[in-house]
């Protein structure tokens, strides 16, 4: 028997689904997405009630209360029997292509611990002055970065709007919560690619108190609807919006015609930097780490590394390491599988690009999956920075000083943002500053990439903040104070996962 999901999700005593069309689209497997065919004097109506919804109840309701809503909304998404949980199990594989290992073991057990409500962020404005070297912050260091120029200041935004991209599940969660924290009203732009989940995070909101989930609106709507669009940032106080270069162009201009401030994170390049002191023993330990890391989400994130930076003068060279992580890539692909949408293609291509360079004699060598699920290049060409095919296409390559990564980085700048490391902690701080001075934002534990803390920022600003002030500093973060204790934690993570989901096979 087939299910219908529905996309969409605002108050249902507004009474109008009799007024709108609906497009049904066939995805597969007896599954079928229903979206409304939105007009503007529809949307109107959706957003004077997700403002009467803010100012009714939101601005009469403390703080606390809203943190234990939250956190019984994420104890239910946390109970792998929750409904909703059970529907993404049955839907998102087909929707967004990714495994149920996958959105089970990273985007519910890990992703969703940082919508407990013990690790919201709650604190405010920063002042950078305090922060001109690496300070503690939460269980990490922060960094502030250039000089503070002031655009754009609302301490009391009433409506924000959000333009998610589809490669991450879970990110419309994130955004519902945080809107919550600043009293805020929220639409939400559902990505076309993965327009489910949104919805049904919206409806658990319902479940436990209907009042916060109807300062909410869930709107599925294609981003060629310009009109839709025009008139959303209209009536909104702050855009923020996730997306490629297409989509930078198109929304700053809608930013700049309707004098909407936007939070902008667009396309990004990710890296890992492995020091000599892991070159030995421990390189084995790394490579399952940095296996992770290149699997998760089959590496579509902006925050997925496409090439490893190995020290030399360790007992294990670059190459040997190369053939290391092609070992772990395979056991982790056991355990945290590709989904429907496997790139195959992709990898494919980056075989036969590498191929050809290793049979003409460059220093190149190969180390690919049996099934082409998965592939390790080792490159001895260190010169040129080069984006991977990604779906778990990963380069790994020699630097004689990992000092020598920011300079060789550096043409890519503003397109810098997360770096997973292993690089023992009196090294760290020297390294993280320099790659702070070159453009990248997030300095990660190897294998945590992926693992956004809630108090770190996003790509150089803190997400709560840069909804009601828009400043100009560039916020550098470290997740971890102490890299050993981190990669020991990692471990430990990893094979719970990878263990976990071997026994259920």
């Amino acid at each position: 028997m087939g299910i219908t999901i529905d996309c969409h999700f605002w108050n249902p005593n507004l009474y109008l689904e009799d007024s709108l069309d609906f497009k049904y689209d066939d995805i597969g497997n007896d599954i079928t997405l229903r979206k409304p065919i939105f007009t503007t004097d529809i949307l109107e109506k959706i957003i004077q009630s997700i403002k009467k919804s803010r100012n009714d109840y939101l601005l009469k309701t403390d703080i606390a209360h809203i943190l234990d809503l939250i956190g019984k909304i994420t104890d239910m998404w946390m109970n792998p029997n929750y409904k909703g949980r059970k529907i993404v199990r049955k839907v998102l594989p087909t929707v967004t292509g990714f495994s149920v290992e996958m959105l089970e073991s990273w985007g519910f057990n890990h992703f969703f611990s940082a919508l407990k409500k013990e690790n919201l962020p709650l604190f405010g404005k920063l002042d950078p002055n305090n922060y001109q070297e690496y300070t503690p912050l939460s269980d990490g260091l922060v960094k502030a970065y250039g000089k503070s120029n002031i655009i754009h200041t609302n301490f009391e935004p009433e409506v924000i709007g959000h333009i998610c991209a589809g490669n991450i599940l879970g990110i419309a969660a994130f955004e519902m919560v945080l809107d919550k924290l600043l009293d805020a009203a929220t639409w939400i732009k559902v990505p076309t690619e993965e327009p489910v989940f949104g919805a049904l995070y919206a409806r658990s909101i319902e479940e436990i108190d209907p009042e916060l989930a109807y300062s909410t609106a869930i709107l599925p709507f294609e981003s060629s609807s310009k009109n839709i669009q025009d008139f959303l940032f209209s009536k909104s106080d702050i855009i923020r919006a996730t997306g490629g270069e297409t989509a930078k162009k198109s929304l700053t201009d809608l930013s700049n015609k309707y004098n909407i401030p936007i939070a902008g994170h667009w396309h990004k390049f990710s890296f890992i930097a492995i020091s000599k002191e892991y070159m030995n023993e421990k390189a084995k330990d790394i490579a399952e780490l940095a296996s992770i890391d290149v699997s998760i989400w089959d590496q579509q994130g902006c925050f997925s590394p496409q090439e490893i930076y190995v020290e030399e003068g360790g007992d294990i060279s670059p190459l040997e390491f190369a053939k290391i992580l092609a070992d772990e890539m395979e056991n982790t692909s056991k355990a945290l599988p590709k989904g429907l949408k496997s790139g195959k293609i992709q990898v494919l291509d980056g075989y036969h690009q590498y191929f050809k360079k290793e049979i003409i004699g460059e220093p190149v060598k190969l180390f690919p999956s049996q099934n082409h699920k998965w592939l390790v290049i080792y490159d001895g060409n260190t010169k040129n920075v080069e984006p991977s095919p990604l779906f778990r296409v990963i380069r790994v390559k020699p630097v004689k000083d990992v000092m020598d990564i920011p300079n060789l980085i550096k043409p890519l700048g503003q397109f810098l943002q997360t770096i997973g490391v292993a690089i023992p902690n009196e090294r760290l701080i020297v390294f993280a500053d320099a790659m702070g001075q070159v453009g990248a934002t997030n300095i990660r534990t190897i294998s945590t990439m992926t693992l956004q803390k809630p108090w770190e920022p996003w790509d150089g600003r803190f997400p709560l903040h840069e909804l009601f002030e828009l400043d100009g500093i560039r916020w550098v973060s470290i997740n971890t104070k102490d890299i050993d204790e981190g990669i020991k934690k990692a471990l430990k993570r990893k094979r719970d996962i990878v263990n976990y989901n071997l026994q259920r096979k």
